[in-house]
């Protein structure tokens, strides 16, 4: 489905972040559980990364992130969502967390987080699945 590998941007044991450049696709493998800091940084880098090559499209691979805290949830609406909200992105594709608290984590961000604008999210258990509507053609402006 991919037409190359994506680049490495950033590379941890707790998480791997990726991008296409020519695909304007970027995506975080997420692993187990970490601290605030690293999430916090982890997240700053992946709005980085959209903003600095234009991504439109967005694979965040759950399937192995733990819970995070309260906190952390609260921090990402307040800083990442509004990133997301006047960045690039058009669809964002969630491959669900097994630890049924991270899953419910994300969640409550996306129903707190307002209108999404032009930016449509979807779950998706299989990863060739998402990929394939990640890369579809969008619509520049879905509500025309």
């Amino acid at each position: 489905m991919l037409q190359s590998l994506p680049k490495v941007y950033f590379q941890s044991d707790a998480v791997t972040i990726q991008y296409d450049e020519e695909q304007r696709l970027g995506m975080a493998i997420w692993r187990g559980h970490f601290n605030s800091a690293d999430l916090r940084e982890a997240i700053l880098l992946c709005g980085y990364i959209i903003e600095r090559f234009g991504l439109t499209r967005w694979l965040a691979d759950n399937r192995r992130m733990r819970a995070f805290s309260d906190e952390d949830k609260l921090w990402m609406l307040e800083h990442m969502v509004p990133k997301l909200m006047t960045s690039a992105l058009c669809r964002m594709a969630t491959l669900v967390s097994a630890d049924e608290k991270q899953a419910a984590a994300i969640k409550y961000i996306e129903k707190h987080a307002g209108d999404l604008g032009k930016l449509l999210i979807r779950d998706f258990q299989d990863e060739e699945e998402a990929l394939e509507w990640l890369l579809q053609e969008t619509d520049p402006a879905p509500n025309q």
